[in-house]
């Protein structure tokens, strides 16, 4: 005979399911998360080793809420019971007469539990999503019931930025699969691993954001296999950017139509481009970014998160830290050195990424920086490339593939150099006029005080 009975509403749901059937509503991420986090210490409230029978209504959210209440007390199955979403009391109360544990837990809908709660104890503690209620039940059905303890349902505000941030980060991962694959069936298309490797540089930054909340193991494994990735293929995608330049140098007449080196550039290309293929088919990297796509579809946070959730603002705070920080080094940036235009170029992409992706979260003056942070990395992209062709003009210059158009390299490096050089004295001069305006602007307040 059953001596208690835990009523239990479903989890917060999705507003409507992909197949539009009331039946087919999830929990939504952070419903489930809320009561994964609660359902513990609710039910550890029955006490240890407890013999309890879960029941569930049919319906998706309570299943899914059943089981999690079955994974915190160890029951290794779910009986389902249509009456729970039939709400049919007399139904539902044969059904437990018939039970012959001693404890019973019924996962329902209201305003079912409100209705049963206020039979058996004369009034209902008021149940909303994932609330539980334990009622004695000493005199069976028909007598009445003792409120053993009643416990509302866990917050879901604290988890929803958590499962905005664990879906953006799941595509993220998705999207890299996707664009790896898509590189690896044509590798020669420089666009392809364009877009390959903004795929590794978008997921690197989001784990790199979240870094300080997501637990180090989970963390590293994925930052290992992506950073190796982006240092094979940076290679390549330097010797495309190079390629452009001595096309558009062909196409101005700086470099004669006859020339040898987009060829030349074009075979190495070739050969850079079976090395990267051999190396990401010797490593199985595209395994291994499935791997890191089904890894992070549940991302693992520190035990502080898990237990109660991340904030927008903690997000927030962290967000304008690092922009801060960038913003600080960006003022003090010396454009006459390529390493670090380069770090800031890479610093400002990483925010642009984070600022895109994250948006729904930072909120809509945090997302239009992504758009600030873009237009910087793009003006330094230019200053960038100038010094990575100019590198490359020079170390390919020492190489027997290149012997014969050692002459168009010099020709390209020098076009390169006066590119840095005009470049930079250009946004010299941009820095400097902005902070003259500013400094009109104090000695406009300072009169304007006096």
């Amino acid at each position: 005979m059953v001596k208690t009975l835990v009523l239990v509403r479903h989890g917060d749901p999705e507003a409507t399911s992909a197949s539009g059937t009331d039946l087919d509503r999830r929990l939504t991420a952070s419903g489930a998360r809320s009561l994964k986090t609660a359902y513990p210490r609710t039910f550890a409230l029955l006490g240890e080793d407890v013999e309890a029978a879960v029941w569930s209504s049919p319906a998706i959210r309570a299943l899914e809420t059943a089981q999690i209440v079955a994974d915190a007390i160890d029951a290794e199955d779910i009986e389902v019971h249509d009456s729970l979403y039939a709400q049919d009391v007399s139904a539902f109360l044969a059904e437990l007469s018939e039970a012959e544990g001693p404890v019973v837990i019924a996962v329902g809908h209201a305003p079912f539990v409100d209705q049963l709660s206020a039979r058996l104890l004369g009034g209902s503690p008021g149940f909303g999503k994932g609330a539980a209620a334990a009622i004695a039940l000493p005199e069976g059905f028909s007598g009445t019931g003792r409120l053993l303890w009643f416990v509302a349902g866990p917050e879901t505000r604290t988890w929803d930025e958590l499962a905005i941030v664990e879906h953006e980060i799941g595509g993220a991962a998705r999207d890299l699969v996707a664009l790896s694959e898509a590189f690896l069936a044509k590798p020669e298309d420089p666009e392809g691993l364009l877009r390959f490797r903004i795929g590794l540089r978008r997921m690197r930054s989001l784990l790199q954001f979240i870094a300080p909340w997501q637990t180090k193991k989970q963390n590293r494994r994925c930052e290992h296999v992506l950073k190796e990735l982006q240092v094979a293929s940076a290679h390549l995608r330097a010797l495309d950017i190079l390629s452009q330049s001595v096309d558009g140098l062909v196409e101005s007449g700086e470099l004669g139509d006859n020339s040898l080196l987009p060829m030349a550039c074009a075979k190495e290309r070739s050969l850079e481009c079976a090395s990267l293929v051999t190396l990401m088919r010797k490593r199985h990297s595209g395994k291994q970014l499935v791997k890191i796509a089904k890894d992070l579809a549940h991302v693992g946070w520190k035990s502080k998160v898990s237990e109660r959730g991340l904030s927008a603002d903690d997000l927030r705070r962290h967000f304008d830290a690092e922009f801060a920080e960038l913003d600080e080094d960006l003022f003090g940036l010396d454009l006459r050195d390529g390493d670090a235009v380069y770090s800031a170029r890479r610093d400002a992409k990483e925010m642009h990424y984070v600022a895109e992706r994250l948006g729904a979260v930072l909120g809509p003056d945090r997302a239009v920086m992504s758009e600030y942070m873009d237009e910087i990395q793009r003006e330094l992209g230019a200053l960038s490339d100038a010094w990575g062709n100019r590198r490359l003009a020079e170390e390919y210059s020492k190489s027997p593939r290149f012997r014969g158009v050692r002459a168009d390299l010099g020709v390209v490096g020098r076009d390169q150099a006066e590119i840095v050089s005009a470049i930079t004295s250009g946004l010299e001069r941009l820095e400097a006029d902005s902070r003259a305006d500013e400094d009109r602007d104090d000695d406009g307040k300072k009169d304007g005080e006096d």
